[in-house]
């Protein structure tokens, strides 16, 4: 069993983190029940923005890496679409710190630090 603090150990038994979240799911619990003991994720809908619809409605967006409001410029999408026919799907994504980094990442870093 995961113990929450190993200095009770002698005192009495943490519960087990696994039968803790599944008494508790939280405050997105209760969207569980609908969708086979799952959490949801919202269904974005529309052009990649700032705005898309969600349930029907307009709903500002925060988490799009689109900060310059380019993800549907017919150019980006020849260019990224071409990329993904090169090189897959699969490359590490989001922080490098996290998920780590590529020969090709150095050598963006390197080529934007030039022009700049």
């Amino acid at each position: 069993q995961i113990l929450l603090n190993p200095l009770l150990k002698s005192k009495c038994m943490a519960q087990d983190i696994f039968d803790k979240i599944k008494k508790n799911r939280g405050p997105l619990g209760q969207y569980s029940k609908g969708v086979h003991g799952y959490f949801t994720f919202p269904k974005l809908e529309g052009e990649i923005g700032n705005k898309m619809i969600f349930r029907g409605k307009e709903c500002l967006v925060w988490s799009v890496n689109n900060y310059l409001g380019l993800a549907n410029h017919p150019e980006v999408r020849e260019a990224d679409a071409n990329a993904s026919k090169e090189w897959g799907l699969a490359y590490p994504m989001g922080s490098r710190m996290m998920t780590g980094q590529t020969h090709e990442h150095e050598a963006l870093e390197a080529e934007i630090s030039e022009f700049m």
